[in-house]
């Protein structure tokens, strides 16, 4: 993720907490497709880490580290976040990356469609969560998939890598978010732990 930056949110280190963020899940077909196309297209590069294809998913709000006992509360702050909002629907965008384009420090697909009632969503969850302590970042939101991270290579990624890819169009309708948590060191890396239904 790139949006990954702890919040400044004191944790005891004698309290069990999780490492938390929301986020929209891709449908498993897309997951898929955008699998094959890291497979496929990407196979000749060289990254130091490659997203788990069951990890795929646009970024919301880092949440970082959230003691435990917390999370009845987060979590009910998000069902208020939820009721301003209707689905809605986005597709996988082109290729793009943070950092510098031969040797990316982070390469992702980018989203496209109804983007205005994304931003919406976004400022709806920080606007919820702001109460109880969480505080937004303050650069601009970049919504994003994550699908490798470190460029290794010693020659520089090609131009082919960001050429449109249209087998990856067809948009999705976005029903709801999840509350992920981290499990470093394990495959699939996050668990969705709550779902939050879009109902308006």
């Amino acid at each position: 993720m790139e949006n990954d930056k702890l919040s400044n949110r004191p944790i005891s280190s004698k309290t069990q907490a999780q490492r938390l963020f929301t986020a929209i899940a891709l449908p498993d077909g897309h997951k898929q497709k955008l699998r094959q196309w890291a497979e496929q297209d990407l196979k000749e590069l060289s990254f130091r880490k490659w997203s788990d294809y069951r990890d795929y998913h646009v970024t919301l709000q880092f949440l970082g580290d959230v003691a435990t006992s917390d999370i009845p509360k987060l979590e009910q702050a998000l069902v208020q976040a939820t009721a301003e909002h209707a689905p809605f629907t986005l597709g996988i965008g082109e290729a793009g990356f943070f950092g510098r384009e031969q040797f990316p420090r982070v390469l992702w697909r980018g989203v496209t469609g109804q983007r205005e009632s994304l931003d919406q969503l976004f400022h709806s969850i920080l606007r919820a969560t702001e109460p109880l302590g969480f505080k937004p970042e303050e650069r601009p939101y970049r919504p994003h998939i994550t699908v490798a991270r470190s460029y290794t290579g010693q020659q520089p990624a090609p131009s082919s890598v960001w050429q449109p890819n249209d087998r990856i169009a067809e948009p999705w309708e976005v029903g709801e978010f999840v509350l992920y948590a981290t499990r470093l060191g394990q495959k699939p890396m996050y668990q969705i732990i709550q779902t939050f239904p879009l109902l308006r």
